[in-house]
């Protein structure tokens, strides 16, 4: 068998199961790629949650949307915010 049949064998191969695996018959199927996440500063979240921004540094340790970059450098997601926000209503 020469190399090219090889290769295109081989070729034929990986074809087959990438095709399974985008109709559902191979292996469990990833979720796509999620746009980034959008991170807010502590003022532009405490201006959504109507609260002074010291008042999210002393509760960020509590708060399910806090997102800790280095020892003193704290963000907040945006979309846990949201939903933070939703569930407390």
């Amino acid at each position: 068998m020469t190399l090219d049949a090889l290769l295109e064998q081989l070729a034929d191969a990986i074809a087959e199961r990438v095709t399974a695996r985008l109709n559902g018959n191979g292996a469990a199927r990833k979720e796509p790629p999620s746009a980034p996440e959008t991170l807010l500063t502590a003022q532009e979240a405490a201006a959504r949650l109507h609260v002074a921004p010291r008042w999210l540094y002393r509760h960020a340790a509590r708060l399910p949307f806090t997102v800790r970059l280095a020892p003193r450098v704290v963000r907040f997601r945006e979309a846990g915010l949201r939903t933070w926000l939703e569930r407390q209503r």
